[in-house]
């Protein structure tokens, strides 16, 4: 869990070549029992899962990405089903057409509150070299959305310490220094030798900016992408 909270800051699905539990192939039963919309979203999961795990180990990337965008081009426009929107989402990435990513996710954050989420959109916003103003705004909206995680988890559960530390870094890479100081005393809060070195494995992908810069370099990125 530890391992998975130290990498989890850029680790979402963001490195085309990652494979996550997320991505899983999905096996469909009793088709004819579910209702339409839903079909649909399922067969382009399928469809997404067949590209990126069933192609030969000697496929190139261009390949990958020209069947990636024909299903593209299959996927309704206008599409509000949350399922298609994650699969547009997870092929937008891939192709490093970031502009339409960000767009996607605003709408998915529009149906629900989800603090990964909005951080990404922040790190989509660094990666396209976009104006400091706007990612530090997006920093402050990334704050206040572990925050209302934060006030509906009691303070006992992993997931209260994972979301106090995700409003101190976004209070960080939003100017607030001071809450550099908070995140050590985070770190200072477990006994556990192993929870300690990963908080500081995290601290340190916080505060230094050069371990940042080289995670989201390895995103891929065409600002001519259409």
């Amino acid at each position: 869990m530890y391992k998975f909270l130290a990498l989890s800051f850029i680790s979402i699905g963001l490195v085309a070549c990652n494979k996550t539990s997320e991505d899983s192939a999905l096996t469909i039963n009793n088709q004819e029992y579910m209702p339409k919309h839903q079909l649909t979203a399922n067969k382009y999961i399928y469809e997404y899962n067949n590209i990126i795990y069933n192609l030969p180990n000697n496929s190139d990337q261009k390949s990958i990405n020209l069947k990636l965008k024909k299903l593209l081009n299959t996927m309704p426009s206008n599409e509000d089903n949350l399922a298609i929107l994650k699969t547009k989402r997870k092929i937008l990435i891939r192709l490093g057409c970031l502009e339409q990513a960000y767009a996607i996710t605003e709408k998915m954050l529009t149906k629900a509150n989800n603090s990964k989420l909005q951080e990404t959109q922040c790190i989509f916003l660094k990666r396209m070299k976009k104006d400091i103003s706007l990612i530090k705004q997006c920093y402050e909206k990334t704050a206040s959305s572990y925050l209302n995680e934060i006030n509906l988890i009691p303070k006992a559960q992993l997931w209260y310490q994972y979301a106090l530390w995700g409003n101190y870094a976004a209070m960080y890479h939003a100017g607030h220094k001071e809450y550099k100081f908070k995140l050590l005393e985070l770190i200072n809060y477990h006994n556990n030798e192993d929870h300690r070195l990963t908080y500081r494995q995290m601290y340190e992908s916080v505060v230094n900016p050069s371990i940042l810069q080289k995670r989201i370099d390895r995103i891929p990125y065409s600002p001519e992408c259409r």
